[in-house]
């Protein structure tokens, strides 16, 4: 694509924003258009900061932080990634509820394979601070901990969390004994405990 269509298609994309800056779709094709053919990562990142700030809605926050972590990896920046990954669950932080799951669920995943354990239990603690009595926040802990082979640390985990949601929470504690029991039952029969596992989750 020449310079000249470049800045016609650029033109028309900016022109459609104005006209309708809640068009998701619209800002998801600009970015597409800057990562290939025209500015490329950095003209993509202005692009999804500008588009989060249009899009208020939570459950297009999600799928546009979502896109933008993709990108970040797809363009090999690591560093790039986990601040997009950061500023995400920053923003779920902010929601006052663990509705914005996903977010922490990339988060953990990208931790698992690209910060380590100390990564992990950084990102995990800080789940738990702001989700104490959320039993679904000690079961992506447990996950990413057992994704690593950290199964000892994980039982801990385990336990932890279902000593505070029975004291604090009676019956929270259900979920997370559940999963624990598959968990426990995939150790014993030599299956894979790692993060793509689904069938834990059923």
């Amino acid at each position: 694509m020449s310079a000249e269509e470049a800045a016609a298609k650029r033109a028309e994309f900016e022109s459609g924003a104005a006209a309708d800056p809640g068009n998701v779709k619209l800002w998801t094709r600009y970015v597409s258009f800057e990562l290939a053919d025209g500015g490329g990562i950095e003209a993509g990142r202005a692009l999804y900061e500008r588009a989060l700030a249009a899009l208020p809605d939570p459950s297009i926050e999600n799928y546009l932080y979502w896109s933008w972590s993709v990108a970040e990896r797809d363009f090999g920046d690591v560093d790039g990634q986990r601040r997009v990954l950061e500023q995400w669950v920053g923003r779920l932080l902010r929601g006052g509820g663990l509705s914005g799951r996903q977010g922490w669920e990339e988060y953990l995943e990208f931790e698992v394979g690209n910060g380590g354990v100390e990564r992990v239990r950084a990102v995990a603690e800080a789940l738990l601070k702001a989700f104490p009595m959320d039993p679904f926040a000690y079961v992506l802990y447990v996950r990413a901990l057992a994704a690593l082979s950290r199964h000892l640390e994980a039982f801990a985990v385990a336990k932890r969390g279902i000593n505070e949601l029975s004291g604090w929470c009676p019956g929270h504690d259900e979920y997370l004994s559940r999963f624990m029991a598959k968990y426990i039952k995939r150790l014993k029969t030599k299956q894979s405990t790692a993060w793509d596992d689904s069938d834990l989750w059923e």
